[in-house]
């Protein structure tokens, strides 16, 4: 489905209803979660408070001063201020370099980049142990199927509210919601190192993602049926990137699983 042809009241609406119920079945006090001054973050903020209302939710600002732009700063806390919840802005370099120095820093983005991830899920989980509310995580439904996201750090949550809409649905849904232009506009990063852009991660822009994926969705067997349809579906694409875009994603299922159990036989 399509951006254009989304009735993105009754998404909203959707979400909206799934936010509370789970809040209210679960007994839980409201709902905390990181605002980063990105696209994801703030619809689901905008959401959870047009949910449950804006005392309910706690925004956690949690910027990192060797990567995060002011210009993030400020869109977060413009998010806080129009929705009128409480926040915390939290800079994580103490920790984070704490823990660097412990370790023996080796200089891997990646791996700075996922302590940097599970450091801010810790924070989240502090405040939500502190105030008894569940954790929201902004995950799409195109960083799940490609596990673009830290295991046991910006995907872990307690409600996924966002994980069935696609990046380029998301920036449907931020318009409808009138989601300020400047945070619209912002090219996506997790900004867990310095220029660290998603779509240079992925290797291709949202658009041909998203459209990718929803083919992987309508069609179950690659082998059989995206080598069948590839030259009909992605004109001027190469089939070794559709390949990649597949092994990421088989790779990568470990993220969206519980840990296997050892059954002992009795």
């Amino acid at each position: 489905m399509t951006s254009n042809s989304m009735n993105f009241e009754s998404i909203s609406q959707e979400i909206m209803n799934f936010i509370k119920k789970e809040t209210d079945s679960r007994k839980s006090n409201g709902v905390v979660l990181g605002i980063s001054g990105g696209i994801d973050s703030a619809v689901l903020a905008y959401l959870a408070t047009g949910a449950i209302g804006s005392k309910k939710v706690k925004g956690l600002i949690l910027p990192d001063e060797d990567v995060t732009p002011s210009s993030d700063i400020e869109d977060a806390l413009r998010i806080c201020s129009t929705l009128k919840i409480d926040y915390e802005k939290i800079f994580i370099n103490k920790p984070k370099d704490s823990f660097l120095e412990i370790v023996k820093d080796t200089g891997n983005n990646l791996l700075t980049g996922n302590l940097v991830a599970r450091v801010r899920m810790c924070m989240l989980y502090y405040y939500s142990g502190q105030l008894g509310r569940l954790v929201l995580g902004s995950s799409n439904k195109t960083e799940l199927m490609l596990g673009y996201f830290t295991k046991y750090g910006d995907g872990a949550a307690d409600l996924l509210p966002l994980g069935d809409l696609y990046k380029t649905q998301l920036v449907g849904l931020a318009n409808y919601l009138e989601i300020p232009d400047s945070v619209i506009a912002k090219k996506s990063s997790a900004r867990l190192w310095a220029d660290q852009f998603t779509e240079d991660d992925l290797g291709l822009p949202f658009i041909q993602l998203d459209t990718i994926l929803q083919f992987f969705e309508k069609f179950h067997n690659f082998q059989n049926s995206v080598q069948e349809n590839i030259s009909n579906e992605f004109l001027g694409l190469p089939l070794e990137e559709i390949q990649d875009i597949h092994r990421r994603m088989k790779n990568n299922q470990h993220k969206t699983t519980f840990p296997p159990i050892c059954k002992i036989l009795k």
